[in-house]
């Protein structure tokens, strides 16, 4: 049976430079090798670490990546002056990987709050579904013992472009497979509340990763 992974993945913001604005040309799917280069460096400006994006040419990071210090650069660019009690959670979304291969990624304007989307496919009898924040959004839905994921939209592209219009997952492997990710993101969760002191907040994780404001 093929392995099933869920990834929670973020998008890092940067804060802005003169250098910032000399940018490589095309696009970081067609001169990846440059982009890679120009993200690497802006992201040395902005966190303490270095981190490797989840693929060459798309810049989100594996969430449990993240130090103590980096979570809390990526708190301040994220909310900026914004009360965060008000903040949507981070931007980025859950990975899916078969064997070891990314086979879906987060899209567009997707956030840690979809957590709360995928958490549907914990009834072996949901009802197929949107993630509602990011677009082009794929289609989850359940046939007998697969689940079935449609990536395919009239008016945008699937990023990267290799991904494939239908995706087919054994049902029992991927709810097991995002239990165990649940788990790791509560334990992640524990750890980041300890910051919630600092940004005045009851409960961060509720806020940044769960989906939950206070306000």
């Amino acid at each position: 049976m093929n392995e099933i992974e869920f990834i929670p993945l973020v998008e890092l913001a940067t804060k802005k430079d003169i250098e910032s604005e000399i940018v490589p040309a095309g696009t970081s799917l067609n001169n990846s090798v440059e982009w890679d280069l120009y993200q690497k460096r802006e992201l040395k400006k902005n966190h303490s670490k270095t981190l490797e994006p989840i693929s060459t040419g798309i810049y989100q990071y594996r969430l449990f990546d993240l130090g103590i210090e980096d979570i809390e650069r990526a708190i301040d660019l994220h909310v900026g002056d914004t009360d965060i009690t008000y903040s949507c959670s981070l931007f980025g979304g859950y990975a899916i990987a078969i064997n070891g291969s990314v086979e879906l990624y987060p899209q567009c304007c997707g956030l840690l709050a979809e957590v709360q989307e995928w958490k549907k496919i914990l009834d072996e009898n949901f009802t197929s579904f949107y993630l509602k924040e990011c677009h082009p959004t794929p289609l989850i839905t359940k046939k007998d013992n697969e689940i079935i994921i449609f990536c395919k939209d009239d008016y945008e592209t699937f990023i990267p472009l290799t991904t494939k219009e239908i995706i087919k997952l054994d049902y029992q492997a991927t709810k097991n497979a995002f239990i165990k990710m649940l788990k790791e993101l509560e334990d992640f969760s524990n750890k980041l509340n300890h910051l919630s002191s600092k940004y005045r907040t009851g409960n961060i994780s509720n806020i940044l990763i769960w989906g939950i404001n206070e306000k």
